[in-house]
């Protein structure tokens, strides 16, 4: 069967873009609009039946579809596009990636057509893009008969994409490619960023990508000195302006950068009206088999920035045994904070979440994880004394030195701690 009598495009155009300040979709680059480049992208890979959600663009764009359950987010554009659809299949793409290729498109469907079969619990699924542990619930292919049940869930008010997700069951195409490629642009920040980009992803006056640089070293061996290139990671300094018209300097690794300005900005309480953490019941058990896969992936496998330049923290994030996503930064706080951000840019209930650290747990740590919601708190590390006692004081869940078999409870708080 032809793809474009399977597959249409869902581009998820809409949304109130509060952060941006303008309509995401009408931004340009590269001479195109966001919605044109993403577009043509579906163009490529043999997809010609076009539906955008909530959002009139001008010229021939294919079908803008309204929101039938105005502001549910997300699942209200799914939903809307979903019952106009034709075809079995949608490819579900959001407007502010701009940098996203055809290419990773290509795999992502290819691998769709040949596992299609596969892909079932009794039902066709949809398949998620994921990258760097890093599950992209916006990016992927998904079935349009999961319309009625997104409005089922509309109508109960289970608005974060995972629940969905969660009920309909799914899973994950792994591909990873450089950051810079999945970029969230959400603010004028990051946008002035993009701009300032070559194609390529390298930043003018920069060597490498966006998260590292190469320089030249001298290598020492015994008494052999040799010149060589080295990658080191390249120390951003991002200047995050709050509502109030402060600026606030953060020096960080330059991915994520959407979710790491979500993160902070909660934790500063400057989020108000514009996003708020999805409420739900603490974490009542966590498993210690999971928690040690966790640990090994974490060790075998701690992040591209680490392996290239040995300079960076990973914060992951666990929800009922699953690792949701897993950042890097050379700070760890602005790991947790990018971890923070994912949790709110995806309506992620974080109190049923664990996060897993591969930095020490000191008390402003633990206080920050605190105050976003977490009631486990996990790190293949030390724990300071001072982190031990809050962790007594607001009954946290907190184990250190976690390794392959091993680890330190500190606090078992309420969570009940089972072997499977």
């Amino acid at each position: 069967m032809d793809r474009k009598d399977v597959y249409s495009l869902l581009l998820l155009a809409g949304g109130k873009s509060l952060r941006m300040g303008k309509d995401k979709a009408r931004l340009l680059y590269g001479g195109k609009t966001f919605a044109e480049l993403i577009i043509d992208k579906a163009k490529e890979v043999g997809i010609d039946r076009i539906f955008v959600s909530g959002f009139e663009l001008e010229g021939d764009v294919g079908e803008v579809v309204w929101d039938r359950y105005p502001d549910r987010g997300p699942l209200g554009g799914l939903h809307a596009c979903m019952k106009e659809m034709e075809t079995p299949f949608c490819l579900v793409l959001p407007v502010d990636v701009p940098r996203l290729s055809p290419e990773i498109l290509e795999e992502l469907l290819v691998y769709h057509e040949r596992h299609r079969r596969g892909l079932t619990r009794g039902r066709e699924i949809p398949l998620l893009w994921e990258h760097g542990v890093r599950k992209e619930p916006l990016i992927g292919v998904y079935p349009v008969a999961m319309a009625e049940t997104i409005e089922e869930m509309i109508k109960e008010r289970a608005l974060p994409v995972f629940r969905v997700l969660d009920r309909w069951g799914y899973e994950c195409f792994l591909r990873d490619i450089p950051e810079d490629q999945i970029l969230n642009v959400n603010t004028p920040e990051l946008y002035k960023r993009l701009l300032e980009s070559r194609p390529d992803g390298t930043t003018e006056g920069r060597g490498g990508k966006m998260e590292k640089e190469r320089v030249q070293i001298l290598k020492i061996t015994g008494n052999q000195f040799q010149e060589k290139e080295d990658d080191v990671a390249l120390e951003y300094q991002y200047g995050l302006r709050l509502k109030d018209g402060r600026e606030i300097s953060i020096s960080c690794t330059p991915t994520h950068m959407e979710e790491l300005s979500l993160g902070r900005r909660f934790l500063l309480g400057d989020l108000a009206g514009e996003i708020k953490p999805v409420h739900a019941d603490p974490v009542e058990s966590i498993s210690l088999k999971k928690i040690f896969q966790a640990a090994k992936e974490m060790f075998e496998n701690p992040g591209t920035l680490f392996s290239d330049t040995g300079c960076a923290h990973s914060c992951v994030l666990m929800m009922e045994g699953r690792v949701l996503c897993s950042m890097e930064d050379i700070g760890r706080h602005n790991a947790l904070d990018k971890v923070i951000g994912y949790a709110l840019k995806y309506e992620i209930p974080i109190p049923k979440c664990a996060v897993f650290s591969s930095g020490r747990i000191s008390q402003d740590y633990l206080q920050k994880a605190i105050q976003a919601g977490f009631s486990v708190v996990l790190s293949r590390a030390a724990v300071t004394g001072s982190a031990v006692a809050l962790a007594k004081k607001e009954d946290i869940t907190l184990l250190g030195f976690i390794r392959k078999e091993t680890g330190n409870i500190y606090h078992m708080g309420h969570v009940k701690i089972s072997e499977k």
